[in-house]
């Protein structure tokens, strides 16, 4: 099988075997091709630790993280690869004290350390699900299902957890967002067991590290998918646990208006019209509430006073519960609270000369785009920063646009 993986993932590989080590690209970016997809990125896994996959590159390109799961960052031609070591099930010791939000009386097979080194079939029957279990040797053109499962749940659209999912779920309530996730990404549809179980289990999110689930949010916000994991979280009953200010607003019109912006928002990076910002995705999502609490109507003009203070108050009330970076939240802020000047017209050297500038321009676009306005006149009437003071924040080199997303499959 010749799947299209990039050069670059192909050369690491082709490294570490070369220095002796059994190496796969392996997880998501083997799903997403065979299900026609663009990956975001390749993992590489392999049987060398996280000190020998140092050896091999030098201790330049790369850089050994984590705790709970050890792993080395590898910079090939200045792309960024995980390269993880082949594990297998943790042993009783794995289980210890972590940061959880309740540390009270965790579940008995909570995994807190998952660094027992194993085989390449060891580490696909750890995998959570099926479909996230093939190994590919791009050398060779292999391609290894070790489960027996996975081809065949791509082809059917299932996800079905490897061994006992309310096990798997215990050991890890992380896995129901992923579960989820590719719910909600790629319609897929639970498995029995694997649905009753995690209707079983969602309680048990509550013990997952906040600092994770903060990671797993950065990820959905960085995904093109956002709008439609939130709706497989709560058509799943999930979201109560991860984010319970969006659970109790769900089906008011600030929080429609909220899945509608970042719907809108994701159809613009999906199109690549402007660059991926996890903190423009968290402003599209609390702008709405930030409209309400200071009592104006949808799309009703930004007042300068009193927007900050309240994009402080409402970033706070819906992410909280998680560790998010302190930068995203600021960041956040301030582009919900520079709406106003876009809303009066004034075009500011302050605004201007602010970091923050580009992605508030964008979400003035996408409020366009979402009242039904021509975003392109929105994009005319305001200007990009001048070239130098937009380097590293300014949007991408615009690609032919995509097909948008079938709108009765958007929000309301």
């Amino acid at each position: 099988m010749n799947l299209p993986v990039s050069s670059n993932s192909r050369a690491v590989v082709t490294e570490l075997q070369q220095a002796g080590y059994e190496a796969y690209i392996v997880g998501g970016a083997i799903r997403d091709l065979l299900l026609d997809r663009t990956p975001k990125d390749f993992d590489i896994g392999c049987s060398a630790t996280p000190e020998q996959v140092r050896a091999v590159f030098g201790r330049r390109r790369t850089r050994i993280i984590g705790k709970r799961f050890r792993l080395t960052h590898v910079t090939n031609k200045g792309e960024l690869f995980e390269v993880s070591t082949f594990r297998k099930a943790p042993r009783e010791g794995g289980r210890g004290e972590q940061d959880v939000r309740d540390g009270e009386d965790v579940p008995e097979n909570l995994i807190v350390s998952d660094n027992d080194f194993g085989t390449s079939v060891e580490d696909a029957w750890r995998r959570d699900f099926t479909v996230n279990a093939l190994f590919y040797d791009p050398v060779s053109g292999e391609l290894y299902d070790h489960t027996g499962m996975g081809l065949e749940d791509i082809k059917s659209h299932t996800v079905r957890a490897i061994g006992e999912p309310a096990l798997r779920f215990e050991e890890d309530p992380v896995r129901m967002l992923r579960a989820l996730k590719l719910v909600g990404q790629f319609d897929f549809t639970l498995e029995s067991a694997t649905e009753n179980a995690l209707f079983a289990s969602l309680e048990l999110l509550k013990h997952a590290s906040p600092s994770r689930l903060a990671l797993e949010l950065e990820k959905i916000f960085g995904s093109c998918y956002g709008d439609r994991h939130f709706k497989a979280f709560h058509d799943y009953g999930l979201l109560e646990f991860f984010l319970p200010f969006l659970e109790e607003a769900w089906g008011t019109p600030p929080m429609e208006r909220a899945l509608k912006l970042l719907y809108e928002r994701n159809c613009r990076l999906d199109e690549g019209r402007y660059r991926n910002s996890i903190s423009l995705a968290m402003a599209c999502m609390a702008l709405p509430f930030v409209e309400q609490k200071l009592g104006l109507e949808p799309g009703a003009p930004i007042p300068p006073r009193g927007a900050l203070r309240a994009a402080e108050e409402v970033v706070e009330s819906i992410f909280l519960p998680l560790h998010m970076i302190v930068r995203l939240n600021l960041s956040a802020e301030k582009i919900i609270a520079q709406q106003s000047f876009f809303d009066q017209g004034k075009l500011t050297r302050e605004l201007l000369d602010s970091h923050t500038y580009p992605n508030s321009r964008e979400l003035k676009i996408i409020r366009s785009a979402a009242a039904g306005i021509d975003p392109e006149q929105t994009d005319r009437e305001w200007p990009l920063p001048p070239s130098g003071s937009e380097r590293n924040s300014g949007p991408r080199r615009k690609r032919p646009p995509r097909k948008r997303r079938d709108r009765a499959s958007a929000p309301a």
